[in-house]
């Protein structure tokens, strides 16, 4: 299970703000929270970026957020 809801109710967006912000549609959005589709790998990292954590954090593979984090 992604973590990219739990992330973006964390930092108070809405859906279609988080869709805005990452030049996505909110369709897309809500389908990738919901599991329906994967986002290619560009996008998983387009929205670590966003949240600043690790693609692997984001997807669910780790439990670390920032394995680099100074």
């Amino acid at each position: 299970m992604n973590r990219l809801k739990e992330l973006r109710l964390e930092n108070n967006l809405t859906v279609e703000e988080l869709a805005k912000e990452v030049f996505n549609s909110r369709a897309n959005i809500s389908r990738y929270e919901r599991g329906l589709t994967e986002p290619k790998l560009a996008t998983w990292e387009l929205l670590a970026d966003y949240f600043d954590v690790d693609p692997e954090y984001l997807v669910g593979w780790s439990d670390i957020k920032r394995k680099n984090a100074q």
